[in-house]
């Protein structure tokens, strides 16, 4: 599988690695075109499932930020919102429906997207570094967690731990 933004291996023990290794940026965030490829992964490692996966960014600095705001922000309409919110759900709806155990492996900052990608893992697992940070802060710029982070934290943290995140878009560290 030719891959730009992701790294896909498998050890001897049948455990897939992904590394999140966002092409030309400093920083992992997603495009329409990292979710395209990450849908592509999925699909392959659902057709030819291994014992786990592993998710983690081959970045130093962090796990994910989230959308690409220089793609979100020359969003001009309605329909192109829905379309690039869509294929958000649909790519980690896939990651939360493979047959197998998923991790996500924190390291450093996970907003937004991040945190929604970790969330659409059975497992997460954080760093306890002074970097490591996780949050839904999409309603400081005025929107919603768009991808499954709304579905998916209450059932994990109670009903009111996940509104008071999504309402402050406060984070927590990794303890």
């Amino acid at each position: 599988m030719d891959l730009k933004h992701w790294r896909l291996e498998t050890d001897a023990e049948n455990i897939a690695w992904l590394w999140f290794d966002r092409a030309g940026t400093a920083t992992n965030t997603f495009s329409t075109e990292v979710l395209e490829e990450l849908g592509r992964i999925a699909d392959h490692l659902a057709a030819m499932p291994p014992k786990g996966l592993a998710i983690l960014s081959a970045k130093e600095n962090g796990f994910a930020a989230g959308a690409d705001i220089d793609e979100f922000t020359t969003i001009a309409s309605a329909e192109q919102a829905m379309a690039f919110t869509t294929l958000g759900n649909v790519v980690f709806d896939k990651i939360a429906a493979l047959p197998f155990p998923t991790l996500a492996m924190i390291h450093g900052f996970c907003m937004g997207g991040g945190t929604e990608l970790a969330l659409a893992c059975r497992h997460r697992i954080a760093d306890d570094g002074p970097k490591t940070k996780m949050a839904l802060p999409e309603v400081l710029i005025g929107i919603v967690p768009g991808w499954g982070g709304a579905k998916r934290m209450p059932p994990l943290i109670g009903a009111a731990n996940a509104l008071d995140l999504m309402l402050t878009g406060r984070g927590l560290d990794g303890r």
